[in-house]
């Protein structure tokens, strides 16, 4: 069986996530984004499902325990992330390989919001950018003494 090389890029609005002529440092930073964001996703749904879990329980202890268990490890799962994520470059650091150029936390961030932008499109810029319009607070007189 013979396996052809995946020639186009993967395209999502218009850009490039993945291409075949990256370098190799920045397909680890890549792949260590996709991590990190596949994490946080997952522990944020098992938090969630935890806190489900818990609501639907009623006291019974037997149902009580794995629902907290379960919001237990997905918070383990967050810390343990967040401390590889810094922890990782300084100790790459002591055995001397430079690996800054693409294990950063500043970095990485980045690329996550880079990723999020290219699969979402950059939408939250124009929610939390003030209008122009008038706000419908203006309208309300300044004393309500006639109330």
């Amino acid at each position: 069986m013979f396996i052809q090389p995946v020639h186009a890029a993967i395209q999502t609005s218009g850009s490039t996530i993945l291409s075949t002529n990256m370098a190799f440092g920045d397909f680890v930073l890549l792949a260590i984004s996709l991590f990190v964001l596949f994490a946080g996703v997952f522990s944020i749904v098992f938090i969630l499902w935890g806190g489900l879990l818990l609501i639907l329980s009623g006291g019974k202890d037997e149902k009580i325990k794995p629902a907290i268990n379960t919001i237990r490890y997905a918070v383990i799962g967050i810390v343990v992330t967040v401390l590889t994520i810094f922890l990782f470059p300084l100790l790459w650091g002591l055995l001397g390989l430079n690996v800054d150029q693409y294990a950063r936390p500043e970095r990485i961030f980045a690329k996550i919001e880079q990723i999020g932008d290219k699969i979402f499109g950059n939408t939250w810029g124009s929610i939390f950018t003030p209008s122009n319009s008038s706000n419908s607070l203006d309208e309300f007189p300044s004393d309500f003494s006639d109330l």
